[in-house]
């Protein structure tokens, strides 16, 4: 893969944790099983471990801002 398309994938893999966690929030809110509301948040910890997975500072910032966000 080169430098260009991975850094696509990372910025990918980055809006598809901000989206899966913005989705938890939604399913909470909206009070949904907690059967729901549990497989986000473990779509949303698998997204930050592919993060961090990515090895650089910037990416283990990224993954704690989605676990925060």
């Amino acid at each position: 893969m080169n430098a260009k398309a991975l850094l696509n994938a990372k910025a990918d893999v980055l809006a598809l944790a901000r989206l899966v966690r913005y989705s938890q929030e939604e399913a909470v809110r909206l009070g949904m099983s907690a059967v729901v509301v549990e497989c986000l948040r473990m779509a949303g910890i698998e997204l930050a471990a592919t993060i961090e997975r990515g090895g650089s500072e910037e990416s283990t910032e990224n993954a704690e801002r989605v676990r925060m966000n």
